[in-house]
């Protein structure tokens, strides 16, 4: 429906609606309400949107407060970069980034307000408060009355004679700090700053704005700003005459350069400006009513029932006469249930949405297009020799044109070294389109200057490289795609670059096909496109003859690196285009991307070690270990090697004939840690001091004298590198140094992790889940003696021995408790009854009983287990309680061991890959929700279902709420689990105190 564009005037009324404002106040809205209408039914976040489209149908139907627009904008934020920055850089610089529930929801607002039959507003440069002050200003100029939909006290400075504002509802209204609609008129702003609208910036320019990182006059508050507006008129009144302020701090504080400075501009980034080059002009806003058919169809495709029904029957429209809207593609994805058509690639505003994906032309099933792309993508020529080496800036600055003009770039750095904290920059590459890729060599030294340092010709200059790549890979309406991009991140952080918004074909790869193989560029390159890749030890060598990549000639690493960039901005095209065609965007907004950023952050941080410890406990274990060896050489009868594979055979099988002695294609006995650790278990006393011997050598060699070397000597930390990709269940691991296979179980272990130590006047905190595992086990099973138990906070382990063995909770005998426990979490993981004997040194028949009893009394545990064996070898994979799928080819191999062994992971994989979820869902959240509670504690280590922080001293205690919270709520609002998560979290100087 569309009415001609008509000017406003005398008599008519403008309805100026803060969109970007009510994006985040819906979906806080959302999440507090029932999970079940938050998501379509392809687990697409969609509870903000079902609000807006709520509000969005009562405005242009009722109005507000008896009141119906002539003119309706709705006005969003196009992009943070304001203009506002160039004035202060700092300005909006801490905010937290969004929500990632909300992230998939920002393009669908705007999908919204077309399909309502209006026209989104947005505008680069300028802040949305900037497009409804300069409407503003037309209208009232014109004879209009302006209502500002919105609650932002930025725009109280609005408010005037024919200008209110309309806060509306907020939520159920008997539900906690919710509040009604109201009008906020000239008595409202009084009471919330104390002086009239039109000196609320004068207010706020000496308060300033945490939120916004105005920083105002320190020692000002928003009540002594208005005691001293209202006493001396204005602002620069105040500053002219603040040497008459009695109060002595006030005094020092207004007369101060500095704070004057700040005051003033402070000014300017809370002034609103009223005379923006509107790109929308006010005609266009003219309300046009309800657009009945479109709104439906796009209700329909969110499954927005209620709604749908609610405009069909005010419009007499027959629902089933009405499809889902098909072209619900914005910013290059498609939301809609149907067959997905190929999008256009277009930049992003908001710089968060989800990203473009540019994929063969032509309609058809989802497999379909995603097969068209591939074969399209073969198709072109993998050509090293016809990529580009750019040597001026002209050229750089052409590539990086065109990357603006498409909306995306695949980038890739070359470095000195693996670790980004200490590797030195060599150059980077560029791809915009398949096939065309350029390198941009920068420290390339010429391995032939005898005197070192001579740098090869042909380089573009490093420092206005940079700049020019900081301005790409910080421009919000350009993608960056890249191929671990984590490391890419860490190694343009220590080069002063944040790189946003951003995707990352690894863990595109690990979303589609987690279990099916490794997610390496090189092989996704031969699985998807049959092409190899040049790969590095032919550039660069290896062993002896390895040389650093500043080496390499530039024509030589411009076919490599290029080639990097080509390859992913190829499998970029294609695992995006699965990811739509499989339903998969919201595991990846959600769950993948977010992580890159903070892992990323947590990397960097490091945490602190003391050496002097390290060294002690160095001496200790070898002083143990040595024992024990003379211990190991009596009971032999025999002095030997214990390190030695072949002699320790010959000893244990060879000379004492003990049991299980099995030999090797080597011909030469086995030695393995499960071969030892069954025979310690049988009681026998060498083997288990050769197991004691061999975790204490290896606790040494790893730990106490391993560390010290991995201190960074920049930060003077040690900096563990986490892979998002290297498990099925998703889990992460850590290397160098590998923080996860610390013992927490054993004296030895806990020893080493005092030696993790919080800086001067900080503590380190351990926040951990308590028993998560059994909580999800209990939740997917629908256990109900577990839900209950966890419910009332019951000892879990004493509930089981209880409910098997019929003995009271209270007395109960530490043993039959072990026992319960070690069944438990054994049967999470599928244990058998001869583990579960050796577990518990009992003999297996008995082991076999437990298990028999075990499932009589918990039967849901075993129609579990059989349920995700069946839905295994049928699809082969299985899913996650938020929908991340598991891949396990090897449930149909004909070796019936390796098929029983797939079984037992594919009943344990949900759940640890749910608590997984839970955790990485939990780091997401973290950087915000401290830093909404204006906390200075930072996130540094995971450790399986642990986080370790550092914290101030003084703010220990408001910390540990916060992040027991966020860690307690992590499912929210995606699932309410049947069972309350719980976490236990301390805080102490170092990490083992801290357990």
């Amino acid at each position: 429906m569309t009415s001609a564009p008509r000017a406003p005037g005398k008599g008519d009324h403008v309805f100026l609606v803060d969109g970007s404002s009510f994006i985040f106040r819906a979906y806080f809205q959302s999440i507090n309400q029932d999970a079940r209408y938050n998501y379509r039914s392809d687990r697409l976040p969609t509870g903000a949107v079902r609000l807006f489209c709520n509000v969005l149908h009562k405005m242009i139907k009722e109005g507000v407060m008896g009141k119906q627009p002539t003119h309706l904008g709705i006005i969003f934020d196009k992009s943070e970069d304001s203009f506002r920055k160039q004035i202060y850089p700092p300005y909006k610089g801490h905010r937290p980034p969004p929500p990632e529930e909300l992230v998939p929801q920002f393009p669908l607002m705007r999908v919204a307000v077309r399909a309502f039959g209006l026209k989104p507003v947005e505008q680069a440069r300028y802040e949305a408060d900037d497009l409804i002050a300069t409407y503003c200003d037309i209208a009232v100029k014109a004879g209009a009355d302006v209502t500002i939909v919105s609650a932002d006290k930025d725009l109280m400075q609005l408010i005037q004679p024919g200008v209110v504002m309309f806060d509306p509802a907020s939520g159920d209204q008997k539900a906690k700090g919710s509040r009604p609609e109201r009008l906020i008129a000239e008595a409202e702003v009084f009471e919330k700053f104390g002086v009239t609208p039109d000196k609320v910036v004068d207010v706020q320019a000496l308060a300033g704005d945490s939120t916004d990182n105005v920083p105002g006059v320190p020692g000002i508050g928003v009540k002594t700003a208005a005691q001293l507006i209202n006493e001396y008129g204005d602002l620069e009144a105040l500053l002219a005459r603040a040497g008459e302020i009695k109060q002595p701090k006030r005094r020092e504080s207004l007369t101060d350069p500095e704070s004057v400075k700040l005051a003033r501009i402070s000014r300017e980034l809370v002034k609103l400006v009223t005379d923006v080059e509107l790109e929308t002009p006010i005609e266009d806003l003219i309300a046009p009513g309800l657009d009945a058919k479109g709104a439906i169809a796009f209700l329909k495709a969110m499954e927005f029932s209620t709604l749908t029904r609610r405009i069909a029957e005010e419009a007499g429209l027959n629902l089933d006469d009405i499809p889902p809207d098909e072209a619900l593609k914005i910013e290059g994805t498609d939301f809609s249930p149907a067959p997905a058509r190929a999008p256009t690639p277009k930049s992003n505003g908001d710089g968060t949405a989800a990203a473009p994906v540019a994929v063969a032309a032509g309609a058809g099933t989802p497999s379909a297009v995603v097969e068209s792309v591939k074969t399209r993508l073969t198709a072109i020529p993998f050509d090293t020799g016809s990529y580009e080496t750019v040597a001026s800036l002209e050229a750089l600055d052409g590539w990086i044109a065109r990357a603006r003009e498409l909306g995306f770039v695949a980038f890739d750095t070359e470095t000195t070294s693996l670790d980004a904290l200490q590797a030195d920059l060599v150059g980077f590459s560029l791809s915009v389109e398949p096939g065309k890729a350029c390198y941009v060599p920068l420290r390339h030294r010429d391995k032939a200057d005898l005197f070192g340092g001579g740098m090869m010709a042909g380089q573009v200059d490093a420092a206005e490289a940079l700049k020019r790549l900081k301005g790409l890979l910080e421009d919000p309406g350009v993608l960056k795609i890249g191929q671990n991009l984590k490391y890419d991140t860490l190694v343009m952080g220590e080069q002063n670059v944040r790189v946003a918004p951003y995707d990352d074909t690894m863990l595109l790869s690990y979303v589609v096909d987690g279990g099916r193989g490794n997610h390496g560029m090189d092989e996704l390159s031969v699985r998807h496109f049959g092409h190899k890749p040049i790969a590095f030890s032919e550039v660069c060598g290896s062993g002896k003859s390895l040389i650093g990549f500043d080496q390499v000639t530039i024509e030589r690493a411009t076919a490599y690196a290029a080639e990097d960039a080509d390859v992913t901005l190829r499998l970029w095209l294609l695992l995006k285009a699965r990811l739509v065609a499989e339903g998969l965007v919201t595991i990846y907004e959600t769950l993948e991307r977010p992580l890159v950023k903070v892992l990323a952050s947590m990397e960097s941080r490091g945490i602190m070690i003391d050496r002097q410890i390290l060294a002690r406990l160095s001496g200790e274990f070898a002083q143990s270990a040595a024992r024990l060896e003379a211990e190991i050489h009596e009971l032999a009868g025999e002095t030997f090697n214990v390190g030695s594979p072949k002699q320790l055979g010959d000893i244990l099988f060879g000379k004492m004939a003990l049991p299980g002695g099995k030999k090797t294609p080597t011909g030469q006995w086995a030695t393995s840690a499960q071969i030892l650790e069954d025979l310690a278990d049988q009681g026998l006393e060498l083997p288990r001091r050769i197991v004691e011997w061999r975790q204490l050598t290896k606790l040494k060699s790893t730990y106490t004298d391993a560390l010290p070397t991995y201190l960074n000597p920049k930060s003077g930390r040690v900096h563990t590198s986490y892979s998002l990709a290297a498990t099925t269940t998703g889990r992460l691991s850590s290397s160098e140094p590998n923080l996860q296979n610390i013992p927490v179980r054993t004296e030895e272990g806990r020893k080493i992790r005092s030696a993790f130590i919080a800086a001067p006047g900080a503590r380190l905190i351990s926040a951990d889940y308590s028993q998560i595992e059994l909580r999800v086990l209990a939740h997917v099973a629908e256990i109900p003696q577990l839900t209950k138990a966890f419910e009332d906070g019951i000892d879990i382990h004493a509930m089981t021995a209880s409910e098997m063995f019929g003995v009271p909770v209270q007395g109960m005998d530490p043993q039959v408790r072990r026992r319960a426990k070690a069944i438990n979490f054994g049967i999470i993981y599928g244990i058998s009854a001869f583990g579960l004997a050796n577990q518990l040194s009992i003999p297996r028949e008995e082991a076999s009983a437990y298990i028999k009893k075990y499932f009589e009394r918990f039967p849901g545990i075993r129609d579990y287990m059989d349920r995700m064996k069946a839905e295994c070898r049928e699809r082969g994979y299985v899913e996650t309680i938020f929908g991340r799928k598991m891949h396990f080819p090897a449930i149909e191999s004909k070796n019936p061991s390796e098929r029983a062994f797939v079984e037992r992971q594919s009943i344990n994989a949900p759940i640890q890959g749910s608590a997984a979820d839970i955790i990485r869902r939990a780091m997401t959240r973290m950087d915000a929700a401290l830093l909404k509670a204006d906390l200075s504690a930072k996130m540094l280590l995971q450790v399986h279902d642990e986080l370790v922080f550092e914290a101030p001293e003084e703010e220990v205690e408001a910390t540990l709420p916060v992040v027991s919270k966020v860690m307690e709520q992590a499912a929210l609002p995606a699932l309410q689990l049947k069972v309350p998560l719980r976490v236990d979290a301390r805080a102490a100087k170092n990490w083992e105190e801290a357990h």
